[in-house]
């Protein structure tokens, strides 16, 4: 039954394919009433033989295919077999079997096209169920390739083992988080805010703003957005604006004509930061995963009062979790004080 199944159309098919195996329904079926007619003396089975002409015919032609087999193989039936044969005057009793088959006949087909119509969805469902799975061997595969880089930057970069693994943890939890959130709406884009109050889970909201339209992004995109968002704010809490009660981060976000967005991390109120003496974690995680994205730029200053950090980039923007693990190996953040740049390099 399963192989037979297989050979049903999931699919619209040509209708010249249908309108063949309607044909052939019609003359396997008077093949088959004209054997049976010495045993039968020519007369009754009329429409016998085509009762399973026209479910073959819809099951495996389609619906049109039904119809032309009982349209043509009653029309045909009636003007061979039924009396007077070969003539379409035809009497009370014959009107009524010729009409009594196509009413029978559109029930058959009516019960066909149900069939194609649950196969239809059940190969979408099959075909959706497929494509998650795929994706999600696809995210899970990238996912602990990622954590392998972040593992081999952050022991390679980091002063001793507790702070390497407080680090580690870190970026996990928040690799983790945006996971989470991915999993949470797999047919859904993420909107920035929920991105962004994602990846700020852990700290201090008593500090931060945030505020902007309702913007959906990429969810490949995502993690390299919330990557950065968590290597910021770890450097707010301990050097910069978040490392003082009186310091405060406004993070916003403006949609422009294009689908272009722009987004802004702006610490106030902070110690005194400088430019660090080499490019770390955070700054390459923004060249690389967001200056380099089609109609998309970043940049990134170290201004007295605090850091600014500003990404444009498209609302459907896309990157390639593949590539952004290429992009972390390497990286390693160092947006610090002054009094912290040297220490650091």
């Amino acid at each position: 039954m399963r192989r037979l199944v297989r050979y049903l159309p999931t699919a619209k098919r040509p209708f010249w394919r249908g309108q063949a195996i309607a044909s052939a329904s019609i003359s396997v079926a008077f093949a088959c009433r004209a054997m049976v007619v010495p045993l039968i003396d020519g007369g009754g089975l009329y429409f016998t033989f085509m009762f399973p002409a026209v479910l073959i015919a819809g099951l495996f032609g389609g619906t049109w295919s039904g119809i032309s087999t009982a349209l043509f193989g009653g029309l045909l039936t009636a003007y061979i077999w039924i009396p007077p044969a070969f003539s379409f005057a035809l009497a009370g009793d014959g009107i009524f079997r010729l009409f009594a088959f196509w009413s029978v006949a559109s029930m058959v087909i009516l019960l066909t096209a149900f069939v194609h119509t649950v196969l239809n969805q059940m190969v979408i469902a099959e075909t959706h169920a497929n494509t998650i799975a795929r994706e999600m061997q696809h995210r899970v595969r990238n996912s602990l390739t990622l954590v392998q880089a972040i593992a081999r930057q952050t022991f390679r970069s980091s002063d001793n083992l507790i702070q390497a693994q407080e680090i580690f943890t870190a970026r996990v939890a928040a690799l983790g988080r945006i996971q989470d959130l991915i999993g949470e709406l797999p047919d859904q884009d993420i909107t920035i805010e929920k991105l962004i109050r994602t990846a700020l889970a852990p700290f201090n909201l008593g500090q931060l703003a945030i505020g902007g339209p309702p913007v959906a992004i990429d969810k490949d995109f995502a993690v390299s957005l919330v990557l950065l968002i968590h290597e910021l704010a770890t450097n707010a809490v301990k050097y910069g604006a978040m490392s003082s009660a009186a310091g405060r981060v406004e993070i916003s976000w403006v949609e422009k004509p294009g689908q272009k967005v722009q987004l802004s991390w702006k610490e106030r109120y902070g110690p005194e930061v400088s430019q660090p003496s080499r490019a770390g974690f955070g700054t390459k995680l923004l060249r690389s995963a967001f200056a380099q994205q089609e109609n998309a730029d970043a940049t990134i200053r170290f201004e007295p009062d605090g850091v600014r950090c500003t990404v444009n980039f498209s609302a459907t923007a896309k990157k390639s979790e593949a590539v952004l693990v290429e992009q972390v190996t390497d990286a390693s953040l160092s947006i610090l004080p002054a009094s912290k740049v040297e220490a650091a390099g």
